[in-house]
């Protein structure tokens, strides 16, 4: 809704430039934490009546991996959408959610990548967002 028609984009050097550095470094990153198992994927059977779509940019075999572009750091935002992406799944029939044990962001633009092992997020703070924020019975 909020995008260009693409005959309406008109790049200009400096942004394609960008772009291409931005897409280096992703392969770049794919090659060192990769390979990719699944990309863009739903969560089906994990929805509830409050949440009911979402869906997650991919897998590595120990990775739940999303990609933010931004000139900004990471945000709690972020990082509790990763977090609730990884809750879905473990309530999905996808079974590749039982191999994960981090939650990584990697933004191109700063060239910057964040993980956190899963066993390290208190297990209380998942119950809340199970309870409170997916709101699962």
């Amino acid at each position: 809704m909020g995008y260009k028609p693409v005959e309406e984009i008109n790049p200009d050097k400096n942004t394609i430039e960008n772009i291409r550095i931005m897409v280096d470094r992703s392969l770049t990153f794919i090659k060192e934490y990769g390979p990719i198992i699944e990309d863009g994927f739903t969560f089906p059977g994990g929805y509830t009546d409050t949440v009911n779509a979402g869906d997650g940019d991919f897998l590595t075999s120990d990775t739940l991996w999303d990609f933010k572009v931004s000139k900004k750091e990471l945000t709690n935002k972020h990082t509790l959408q990763l977090l609730m992406y990884y809750i879905m799944g473990m309530h999905s029939t996808n079974r590749n959610f039982e191999n994960i044990l981090y939650l990584g962001i990697f933004n191109p633009r700063l060239n910057k990548v964040y993980r956190c092992e899963i066993e390290k997020i208190d297990k209380s703070v998942i119950s809340q967002i199970e309870e409170e924020v997916i709101c699962y019975d």
